[in-house]
């Protein structure tokens, strides 16, 4: 049988990856959304940090899920996704490392880290490796009463004759149970029902679903068919419907399973048994699939289009037991979103998945979110934005508060809170200040009021990278949230000048550099120098979109060598300077290059002939002995740097040296003739 695999498994598979699916919104006819018998607020779960992010899975307090963080700060880095832990909102998300994490239960925490199925209880130390001995990768999708489920692949020796197996091995993959540890592990595998393979995708401790699979050929297996079983592999049982070539049983709470069967895929209802299946698909959906229960709703997606098609749209569902009862959660997501999943539910009602804020093939558009029930015809805050989503600190932005209904008789008084969220790694004192007024009003009658979100820089010191500032906003016993990132601002960075020692009256070169990119207009630094042996301009304007310019520093003559401090300063929330000395020094002495071309002592004329040359041709040559100093006589310039002489001597000299007025200097040996 073909099978026909899960958009919303295919989707969560991606998002690990760091890669969703390429789907694109189109303006498909949308089913007639019937009047919810309650309202929803939604909570944005998405970790200060991460690019993207989705929630697998509620218990009580707590949800489960993945957040992708680059590797590096470096731009370009690829996208790690590590599992999170989350008490009730973005700011109390709890990074369990590099992995997923899939299930919760009031205990622990599943998932998978490094291949291997991974159980966790609130902390990344607290890992435990569930892989079990002898099978190469396994993932952890469920948890409930002390147990986990999950399933295993490995590849072993084929025992089928030679030419049957390609490359001599196969592929295994089995449903597991285990109870807290590695060697817990019990192969579900339902044999009973001829299925070889499958996987178990959760539990609540006393039932376990998920589905089976015929091996057809080594490396071949059929369609998946949903499966329940009592803690062993001989308590199998088939939930496939009859009529149905496919089903997959994804999550299961008090004597309920939920999941998919046919194709297109209907969500599914059952009570234990195949014959107890309840059809959940809604009318004016392509396809559902029922991805997790209480007990008493289920919750999951609809689709519309094709779910193979790149037009498809993603819904939000809540049931409660009927296709009539469905609620899509769409509808409540604030302005902006428009695909949704929704994968887990808990006892209360309470509704996590994903929300995407434009196409879902763009990670950076999806977020992890939650759905809060309320009371039916109830006003509370049901949404915060902002008017941009960046800000350089020391600017504001305006963020809107709209309600679920419009506001009682005398108004909504909207309570207001921020918290200020550090970078990862950032140490030290907090550089910016955040100020918001305590409440806002939402007049009598009205659904959204807006209020001034006022930053403020404290100091630069750290202030390197974004921060983000978590603002919420409560009203009727709910709150909703939005993420500030709030940019340092554009200070100078640097200063220096090229060459740092230079001659009075030649000119040297200063390059100034900002934080980041000048604003419109330019950014205009100020410039001085402390001495006048260093002259500079009064400013310098660094051009809009550039990041330093360069200034000419002109110097004047000196007699002594002058240290000069060079300034530069800029910013108009703190400002910044940056210093730099340049050395001016005297002209230099000139020399000159000598050069001995003859020394001869005529023995019988008592004579000495000198003739040398000179690097410069007016300089003064004069000859003198080497052994004493004495001075003999001053060479002639014959011109063109030539200079010769005979002097009168009663003894040959031996060495003589010729030392010019502009220091040059040379010795030779006296030839006697």
């Amino acid at each position: 049988m073909r099978h026909f695999p899960s958009k919303l498994i295919a989707l969560g598979m991606a998002l690990a990856l760091g890669i969703l699916p390429d789907f694109n919104i189109v303006t498909a006819q949308q089913p007639a959304l019937p009047t919810p018998a309650q309202q929803y607020t939604v909570n944005d779960l998405t970790p200060a940090g991460s690019t993207t992010s989705t929630a697998a899975a509620i218990s009580g307090a707590q949800q489960v899920g993945g957040a992708g963080f680059t590797a590096t700060t470096a731009a370009g880095q690829p996208v790690v996704i590590h599992a999170m832990l989350w008490n009730g909102g973005a700011a109390s998300a709890i990074d369990l490392g590099a992995g997923t994490a899939t299930a919760v239960d009031a205990v622990a925490q599943v998932g998978s880290a490094n291949n291997h199925a991974a159980l966790w209880r609130g902390t990344a130390a607290s890992r435990v490796d569930l892989n079990p001995a002898r099978w190469e990768q396994s993932v952890a999708s469920g948890i409930g009463g002390g147990r986990q489920v999950g399933s295993a692949t490995r590849q072993v020796l084929c025992t089928a004759k030679k030419g049957k197996c390609l490359d001599g091995t196969k592929i295994e993959i089995h449903p597991f149970m285990w109870a807290g540890s590695a060697d817990t592990a019990v192969d579900l595998t339902p044999l009973v029902l001829g299925f070889g393979a499958g996987r178990a995708l959760g539990t609540d401790g006393v039932q376990q679903v998920g589905y089976g699979q015929q091996v057809i050929g080594n490396n071949a297996f059929s369609g998946a068919f949903a499966v329940l079983w009592t803690g062993t592999a001989d308590s199998a049982i088939n939930l496939n419907p009859p009529d149905s070539i496919e089903s997959q049983a994804r999550a299961v709470a008090g004597g309920q399973q939920v999941g998919f069967g046919y194709y297109p895929h209907r969500a599914l209802l059952w009570s234990s048994s195949a014959e107890s299946v309840v059809d959940l698909h809604p009318a004016g959906y392509t396809s559902s699939e029922a991805n997790a229960t209480n007990g008493i709703q289920q919750a999951g997606t609809g689709f519309i289009g094709d779910v193979d098609a790149p037009t498809v749209q993603s819904h939000a569902l809540v049931w409660s037991g009927s296709a009539a009862s469905v609620i899509d959660l769409n509808q409540f997501l604030p302005p902006g979103y428009t695909d949704a999943a929704a994968t887990g539910i808990d006892a209360s009602g309470t509704v996590v998945g994903w929300a995407s804020k434009g196409p879902r093939d763009n990670p950076a558009n999806v977020h992890a979110v939650m759905w809060i029930p309320g009371t039916s015809g109830a006003t509370f805050a049901q949404s915060l934005a902002l008017s941009q989503p960046t800000v350089v600190a020391g600017n504001g932005v305006q963020a809107t508060v709209r309600l679920s209904l419009p506001a009682p008789e005398g108004g909504a008084n909207v309570t207001l809170t921020n918290a200020i969220i550090q970078p990862s790694g950032a140490t030290g004192a907090t550089p910016l200040s955040v100020e918001i007024p305590p409440y806002v009003l939402v007049e009598a009658g009205q659904r959204s009021a807006s209020f001034n979100v006022n930053t403020a820089v404290t100091t630069l010191d750290g202030f390197n990278r974004a921060y983000l500032v978590d603002l919420q906003a409560a009203y009727g016993g709910s709150a909703t949230n939005a993420t500030l990132a709030v940019n340092p601002p554009l200070y100078l960075s640097s200063l220096a000048v090229a060459p740092a020692t230079i001659a009075g009256g030649n000119s040297a070169v200063a390059t100034l550099a900002l934080s980041g990119a000048a604003p419109t207009g330019g950014a205009l630094v100020t410039l001085a120098s402390d001495n006048p042996a260093a002259v500079v301009p009064a400013n310098v304007l660094v051009p809009a979109g550039q990041t330093g310019t360069t200034v000419v520093v002109r110097t004047n003559a000196v007699t002594t060598s002058t240290p000069v401090k060079l300034t530069a300063t800029y910013g108009n929330l703190i400002s910044t300077t940056g210093t730099t000395t340049l050395i001016v020094t005297p002209p230099p002495v000139q020399t000159d290059t000598v050069a001995i071309q003859r020394a001869e002592y005529i023995v019988s004329k008592r004579q000495l002939a000198v003739q040398a040359t000179s690097t410069s041709q007016t300089a003064r040559l004069t000859v003198s002995v080497t052994a004493t100093g004495q001075v003999i006589g001053i060479l002639s310039n014959r011109g063109g740097g030539r200079y010769d002489g005979t002097f009168n001597l009663t003894t040959n000299p031996q060495n003589v040296t010729v030392i010019s007025s502009l220091n040059g200097r040379a010795s030779r040996a006296v030839t006697a003739k």
